[in-house]
């Protein structure tokens, strides 16, 4: 298996390794003698919980057996979850029980397992692909509390603001300005964040770099086509550049799999839609931006996920960007295919509207087709940024 190259790690992680054989705990000891980590054991579910309960520093990876006595893993992950959500979970079973390893997808919310005996040298490289994406995560992280603070920053300057505009009315016009400008500013650094956020993903799927700004694009043509308000279409700008920031917590090797994808790799891409709500669901933006992300791969009919919502149940901006990322991503190349083309992925919203896309946006797709033609929805790879389209740069 080829795997992604990974820069040197920049923290020193703790990993936790719960399995009742001795002969096992001792070849992962063995074998992560060399790496910079900090290493602890335990012999069952039980003993690996009173760990993670008493840790002095979050632990970054988790490694358990499926079959051990007390708990198994699926039991031990799903507790350990709680106590750690952010760490990656990686699970180790000696049968090849498809529907175990489904279940710890949905209950235990581990990321990768291996099957024993494992090679060690694809181990080794596992664990540190898994512990590079644990830093992208600290640096994502980082990046939300820096907008948090910046939308913290904007609300206290614009009461600092409004009450000397009310207290000084004599200089009203002035200091409306002011506000106006650090209004301005903010904005600025605001979408200039979101763009940073947005490029976190593109880093680890070569295949899709642009997607996301792609998506912004056509979806804020369509809302736009729609006479929708301008917070409704800064809202969508703002998702569908992030649409896509829950797939940091996918394997890289499962989003450039050059081929079908199995039934359990597929639990794992649905999971990104929440990763992303879990990420961004803290920042105060002005819209609900998390909500929009949530729901932008629900369907009309209920197929959709992860909440099966039907119809109106599913907002308005979440159906504009779920049939705009549609549109890209069959026009685009992908490593499984080549590209497809706009006119397919016409057929396709056409042939299903009503019943997986939206019929009002599915009819606003087909007038911009026929009035603009195809063109409309491919953007080149050097205009790709939404700089132009951000409703941020009107103000």
């Amino acid at each position: 298996m080829n795997l992604a190259h990974t820069e040197p790690l920049k923290h020193r992680h703790s990993i936790l390794i719960v399995d009742d054989e001795e002969s096992i705990l001792n070849a992962f000891k063995r074998i992560l003698a060399d790496e910079n980590y900090e290493i602890q054991t335990a012999r069952d579910g039980l003993d690996g919980l009173k760990k993670l309960r008493a840790a002095q520093k979050p632990f970054s990876l988790i490694i358990s057996d499926q079959r051990m006595p007390v708990m198994n893993g699926v039991q031990f992950f799903a507790k350990a979850r709680e106590i750690f959500p952010d760490a990656v979970r990686i699970l180790l079973t000696g049968y090849a029980d498809t529907d175990a390893i489904i279940d710890a997808v949905n209950k235990g919310g581990i990321h990768l397992y291996f099957t024993k005996p494992w090679r060690e040298e694809e181990l080794i490289a596992h664990i540190k692909q898994s512990l590079s994406q644990t830093e992208l995560l600290m640096e994502n992280r980082r990046l939300v509390e820096l907008t948090k603070k910046q939308n913290e920053d904007l609300v206290e300057l614009n009461k600092t603001l409004e009450e000397k505009v009310k207290e000084k009315t004599s200089d009203l016009l002035a200091k409306a300005e002011e506000l106006n400008v650090s209004y301005e500013k903010v904005q600025i650094m605001l979408d200039g964040t979101v763009k940073t956020m947005s490029k976190i993903v593109e880093t680890r799927d070569p295949y899709t770099s642009g997607h996301e700004a792609k998506v912004a694009i056509i979806s804020c043509k369509i809302a736009e086509e729609m006479r929708l308000s301008k917070e409704q279409i800064e809202a969508i700008h703002i998702a569908a550049t992030l649409h896509d920031i829950g797939k940091i917590s996918v394997p890289s090797e499962i989003l450039t799999k050059p081929g079908r994808l199995s039934d359990l790799e597929m639990e794992i891409i649905k999971t990104h839609c929440r990763v992303a709500y879990d990420i961004l669901k803290t920042i105060k933006f002005p819209y609900p931006v998390a909500d929009i992300i949530l729901q932008h791969h629900e369907r009309m009919n209920g197929s959709g996920y992860p909440q099966g919502l039907k119809g109106e149940s599913i907002l308005l901006e979440a159906r504009i960007i779920g049939t705009a990322d549609v549109i890209d991503a069959m026009a685009s190349h992908r490593p499984y295919r080549p590209a497809l083309g706009v006119d397919v992925a016409m057929e396709e919203i056409v042939n299903c509207k009503g019943k997986l896309y939206d019929s009002a946006v599915v009819d606003i797709c087909v007038s911009i087709y026929k009035t603009r033609g195809k063109e409309a929805f491919i953007q080149e790879e050097n205009s790709t940024s939404t700089e132009n389209l951000s409703p941020f740069a009107a103000h």
